[in-house]
């Protein structure tokens, strides 16, 4: 898909994927890649339940009034109210005008994130929509030595209400539901399987970096919020109907969908996600010079 991440799968028929040979190697190329994309392969809501569970058990979403009417670990994604009508709040979810704005991991507001997103695309609009990706082990592997050590063991606020940084995905604490749900997590987190360091803070989801001050917070998330912005680490997918793109949410990416097609066309997905594990924050350790001087002179012996 992109020289910074992604690939298409071919020879897969999804309802298959479940055998054993088939699973393994397609888990195995989600941690490799990040994201991958299967073409022409028209799912109902049950059959993407299914083909989330070769990469582990599906993990329910907080808000139930978004579930499948009929598959309660499937959720419906859409810009269209039930009258059809364009539905404001339903368009944004997971979508901005800005993709400075919108970068996120998906359930980063959990104490046990998501392994992985399924999407999969039922209606989209005749432009635009797309969906954006960074790779935040390349963005996290050019920041200076000395703020990857800074950031060693700090932890940041991810609410489930968004935050005040961003209006547009922030809701009053007043106003939180019951079902509102909250995480302390990594600021740099170790992926899960491959131990690769990646900036896991996000622009839509997390609220401030604890135990520094509210201005150090602010300075350091914008570093990073800077960092995965940057057009090298980005590429997008322009959507098909029958696409089913799987990506990654252990550390490695982050994504956000384009807000930027005609109002009055009908953006519709169903969307599963997989259970992770509890995060594990990555520690960076700068080589010496001592070291480096000692092993050059070995090398000369």
């Amino acid at each position: 898909m992109s020289p910074v991440g992604g690939v298409v799968v071919t020879g897969v028929d999804i309802r298959q994927a479940a055998e054993d040979q088939i699973r393994e190697q397609l888990n195995t190329a989600l941690t490799t890649h990040g994201v991958l994309l299967f073409r022409d392969q028209p799912l109902t809501a049950s059959e993407l339940a299914a083909f989330g569970k070769v990469f582990g058990p599906i993990q329910p979403h907080v808000q139930r009034k978004y579930q499948h009417p009929e598959v309660p670990e499937v959720v419906v994604m859409t810009n269209r109210k039930p009258d059809g009508s364009f539905d404001e709040a339903g368009a944004r979810r997971g979508a901005m005008e800005s993709l400075s704005e919108g970068w996120h991991s998906d359930l980063s507001y959990d104490p046990v994130p998501a392994k992985a997103t399924l999407l999969h695309a039922t209606d989209i609009p005749s432009s635009g929509g797309n969906t954006c990706f960074s790779n935040v082990n390349r963005a996290y592997e050019e920041l200076d030595a000395s703020l990857k050590l800074e950031l060693n063991g700090l932890f940041a606020e991810f609410p489930y209400s968004g935050h005040k940084r961003n209006a547009k995905a922030a809701i009053a604490a007043s106003t939180l539901q019951q079902a509102d749900v909250g995480a302390v997590n990594p600021v740099i987190n170790a992926h899960a399987v491959s131990g690769k360091p990646g900036i896991y803070v996000n622009p839509l989801l997390t609220s401030h970096i604890v135990g520094v001050s509210a201005e150090r917070s602010e300075e350091l998330l914008r570093a990073l919020f800077a960092a995965m912005n940057k057009p090298r680490y980005q590429w997008e997918h322009e959507w098909r109907l029958g696409d089913t793109l799987i990506w990654d949410n252990r550390g490695g990416l982050m994504h956000c969908g384009r807000l930027d097609y005609p109002r009055d066309e009908a953006r519709r997905f169903i969307r599963t996600t997989v259970s992770g594990s509890s995060l594990t924050p990555y520690h960076y350790q700068q080589a010496s010079l001592s070291t480096s001087v000692v092993n050059m002179g070995t090398d000369k012996q």
